[in-house]
């Protein structure tokens, strides 16, 4: 197999890290002249996921952003918290809105190459960053790769794994049942057979939303139990008859939840990003506003003249929170919705946004962990006592 062709950067991999990079640097006016070669399997927009998160309105994409909500609720242990958000909003976007407006511009820039083609494997040769094909071998100074997991993945320390696994069914109803400036963030009073499980509904209009049954747990369930639970919650809940809905299009999902400390680095010159990167946040799953940030962060860096961004995500004591919480998580399903149930009950929804985002001070944090029972994490405190004081 001969090498084809050189490009100043090669994003491998076309989800959510790859397309946001791509976007970036279309973005970044001191890498207009660059050459780019964004590659994957197939590069054609697919509705299959919807990505949430939330932000005080300064994001850079408001016209990809699919619905909004001002509002969110949470249920737990039989009761019911709802607020009206004062800094934030909770958005979501649709996967094949968001590959679907990048890749078009993309396509109309003369420096960026699109190609599809089978991922084989990275190198670091002659100085120079190699990505092998099916469709042959490309080279770059610099490879963003979220394709491959990174060589000795699983010799990588890990204590704690689990998956968060979902299913989620895009409904259309006949009568108007749905509030479409309120989001149901969480609704944990559902059975817990299988883990910690809960349903989020993202309403779109009074007619619409996605209903979405997800798990906390080390191994995946049947289709035929995803299946009951979006059935059982619609008609619970929701009070929908099969007949009185029909489900517009199914999106599946895992994501993985772990203490496992990804490296930057799949080798000189190929960075990790994405989930291949560890920005995947290990107590919530959240991956989408860390993309932004890091691949901001990588095209700031490069616009430069400098090398992308070798840090690790999360500062310490929230990776410490987040194996606090993942334990518990794992281990002791019940505490793990006492601690949500007390969160939400003690606190503005703002500030366990603001938490979960990492935006919070110390003195801030230590009054949300005053807020929710202690038992629970300084038992998973002393029996992760080996990683915490180690740098987790």
């Amino acid at each position: 197999m001969k090498r084809s062709r050189h490009f100043d950067f090669i994003i491998a991999g076309a989800g959510a890290a790859g397309l946001s990079l791509v976007w970036k640097f279309l973005q970044q006016e001191e890498l207009n002249g660059k050459k780019v070669l964004l590659a994957d399997r197939a590069l054609k927009p697919v509705r299959d996921k919807t990505w949430c998160f939330w932000d005080d309105q300064h994001h850079p994409f408001g016209d990809l952003i699919f619905h909004s909500w001002d509002s969110l609720e949470v249920r737990a242990l039989g009761d019911v918290f709802r607020e009206k958000l004062q800094d934030y909003r909770y958005h979501c976007v649709k996967s094949d809105d968001y590959a679907k407006k990048i890749l078009t511009v993309a396509r109309k820039n003369p420096n960026v190459m699109l190609l599809e083609a089978d991922i084989g494997d990275f190198a670091f040769e002659d100085g120079r960053a190699v990505m092998q094909t099916s469709e042959g071998i490309f080279t770059a100074g610099h490879i963003f790769q979220s394709a491959l997991r990174p060589p000795g993945f699983h010799k990588l320390k890990l204590d704690l794994s689990l998956l968060q696994h979902f299913t989620g069914w895009h409904i259309r109803t006949e009568k108007p049942v749905f509030d479409p400036a309120m989001a149901t963030f969480m609704d944990f009073d559902v059975p817990q057979g299988n883990g910690v499980t809960f349903v989020y509904v993202l309403p779109f209009n009074r007619h619409e939303a996605l209903v979405e049954y997800t798990l906390f747990s080390e191994k995946l369930i049947s289709d035929e139990a995803y299946e009951k639970g979006l059935t059982d919650y619609i008609s619970g809940r929701l009070e929908l008859s099969s007949g009185q809905y029909e489900i517009e299009y199914i999106e599946k999902g895992v994501i993985p939840m772990e203490d496992r400390r990804y490296p930057a680095q799949y080798c000189p010159k190929v960075w990790n990003t994405g989930t291949m990167g560890g920005l995947t946040k290990p107590s919530t799953g959240y991956t989408f506003t860390r993309i932004q940030q890091h691949s901001t962060e990588i095209v700031r860096a490069l616009a430069a003249g400098a090398e992308p961004p070798l840090q690790i995500m999360s500062p310490y004591r929230f990776r410490v929170y987040d194996m606090m919480l993942l334990y518990n998580l794992n281990r002791h399903p019940e505490a793990s919705i006492r601690i949500f149930h007390e969160l939400f009950l003690r606190n503005r929804f703002d500030r366990i946004l603001q938490f979960l985002e990492e935006k919070t001070q110390i003195h801030q944090d230590l009054k949300i962990m005053y807020s929710v029972p202690w038992l629970p994490f300084f038992r998973a405190l002393y029996k992760m006592k080996h990683r915490i004081f180690t740098g987790a």
